[in-house]
């Protein structure tokens, strides 16, 4: 699946990877997904930046505790390639494949960052939305926005 990737997607996946290091979480979840997306540059950051999203105040939002189950047996391993073996939540991997979808939807070639933010934000009982909306961020508006960005000038 990463194949279709392209930087900024893997970097935004690659910086979710540590984030949840940095958590001290044994797997990457959408919140720290979400987080990847702010921090790596590309379409997400932007329209993450322009909602008034800050990586502190998302942080200060994240739920405490347990993570969402990780993805186990076979699917899992699809992920390992640029998550260096740190498996995904079931609701990072939905994220993930509904940034694919929407990618292949739009008749994209590639999977930017904001095809991932779109994913994730498309998950309405996602928790990287209830941090966002925690957060005081317009999901319907960084919604339309991401989309905005995304299409070709006209």
């Amino acid at each position: 699946m990463f194949e279709r990737f392209r930087p900024d997607a893997r970097g935004a996946v690659e910086r979710a990877r540590d984030e949840a290091t940095r958590a001290g979480q044994p797997d990457i979840s959408s919140e720290h997904l979400l987080l990847g997306l702010l921090e790596e540059p590309g379409v997400a950051a932007d329209a993450l930046a322009a909602a008034g999203a800050d990586a502190a105040d998302l942080r200060s939002h994240l739920p405490q505790g347990e993570a969402s189950p990780p993805e186990t047996g076979q699917r899992g391993r699809q992920w390992r390639g640029i998550t260096d073996g740190m498996r995904m939540t079931a609701d990072a991997r939905r994220a993930l494949e509904a940034g694919l979808h929407r990618a292949l939807k739009l008749d994209h070639r590639g999977v930017s960052s904001g095809h991932l933010l779109l994913g994730t934000i498309d998950q309405p009982d996602d928790p990287a939305v209830t941090a966002l909306t925690a957060a005081g961020v317009n999901v319907g508006w960084l919604r339309d926005d991401v989309l905005r960005r995304m299409m070709p000038p006209t």
